[in-house]
């Protein structure tokens, strides 16, 4: 199994030095315990020196794409898909972490990055689970609110996302690290034309600011009319009754704005 690991450029919270990733730290541990027998580092973005820190955890070669900050997902799917990372086909899988640790990192790229490659995506994953019984199915444990743990499935070719949660972290070696190959490789970003004025995710608009409908409600407001199957104008006459309380219908004896 080849497993592609995205790396970024951390920083951490507490000196606000350049640092590794948590959660990518322990995708390199989920992709041993899933079985990868090759795996590489990618990262959209010139070589840095804090890059070769995830050689110590066992990555042996970390390709960085010159160029590709530019459009990050484009640059990485181009990567993928174009069958120049391993000599012996395409990757099976590809890991990232849950969250970036970065200024210009965002946790949807993972995300995005399935949508270019036509993948499935599985997210906070922490571990395997039980050997599989059909061929190119995972079945991994997914975290989940108040350490709950949830079994799910997912085909290979796939996108996972790893959390900072997971128990994963291999060790580090500094003699690996002195090892590890660095690639550079500059590379050009076709990105698709986009009408003027529309996003990704949409037309763009200036900001207007939206009126408050609850004008008059307070936030210690209460009470109420309990009303067990009553006639429709009863129900009808009560709902009038509050919504005008609230303000978000006028008095009637309110002569309207001009």
């Amino acid at each position: 199994m080849k497993a592609v690991i995205l790396l970024s450029l951390g920083i951490d919270p507490v000196s606000g030095r350049p640092a590794p990733v948590p959660g990518e730290i322990r995708a390199i541990g989920l992709a041993r315990a899933l079985g990868a027998t090759q795996m590489i580092g990618l990262h959209a973005g010139s070589a840095r020196s804090v890059l070769a820190e995830y050689g110590g955890y066992g990555l042996t070669q970390i390709v960085c794409l010159k160029g590709g900050e530019t459009d990050p997902v484009q640059a990485l799917a181009d990567a993928v898909k174009g069958n120049s990372l391993f000599a012996d086909g395409a990757p099976d899988l590809v890991l990232a972490a849950s969250r970036g640790r970065g200024g210009s990192d965002m946790g949807l790229l993972p995300y995005q990055l399935a949508q270019a490659l036509g993948w499935p995506i599985a997210t906070d994953i922490v571990a395997p689970l039980e050997e599989p019984t059909a061929v190119g199915e995972l079945l991994l444990a997914q975290s989940r609110a108040r350490g709950a743990v949830k079994p799910v499935s997912v085909m290979l070719p796939c996108v996972i996302t790893v959390p900072d949660t997971a128990r994963c972290v291999p060790a580090f070696v500094f003699a690996l690290q002195r090892t590890t190959q660095m690639d550079e490789q500059t590379v050009t970003v076709h990105s698709a034309p986009t009408d003027e004025g529309v996003g990704d995710n949409g037309m763009l608009r200036p900001y207007r600011r939206r009126p408050k409908l609850i004008s008059g409600a307070s936030k210690d407001s209460g009470g109420g009319q309990l009303m067990v199957d009553p006639e429709p104008h009863e129900a009808a006459r009560a709902i009038v009754t509050h919504l005008r309380a609230l303000g978000v219908l006028p008095d009637p004896d309110q002569a309207p704005e001009a």
